[in-house]
C-alpha cells in the first residue's frame, strides 16, 4: 500500500491544467485541458484514490482516447 505517496505529475505542469493540489484536472471522460490528452488514477482530481477505481478510470480514459482517435 502506498498511503501518503505523492504521484509525480511534474512533467505535465506546462502541458495540462492542474488544480491547487497539483493534480491533473480531468472531466468525466478523463479528458484533460488539452485535446487528445487523457489521464486516470491518482494523478487526477478525482476524489477516490483506490487501485480498483483507478483501473476503472484507466478503462474510461482508454475508451475516450479511442473515440477521440476515431472521430478525428
Amino acid at each position: 500500500m502506498e498511503i501518503g505517496a505523492i504521484p509525480n505529475v511534474e512533467f505535465t505542469k506546462d502541458v495540462v491544467r492542474h488544480n491547487k493540489s497539483k493534480e491533473i484536472e480531468v472531466d468525466r471522460d478523463r479528458k484533460t485541458s488539452v485535446a487528445g490528452i487523457f489521464a486516470a488514477g491518482d494523478v487526477t482530481n478525482a476524489p477516490e484514490k483506490r487501485i480498483i477505481v483507478a483501473a476503472e478510470w484507466g478503462v474510461k480514459a482508454a475508451l475516450s482516447a479511442y473515440r477521440y482517435l476515431i472521430e478525428s
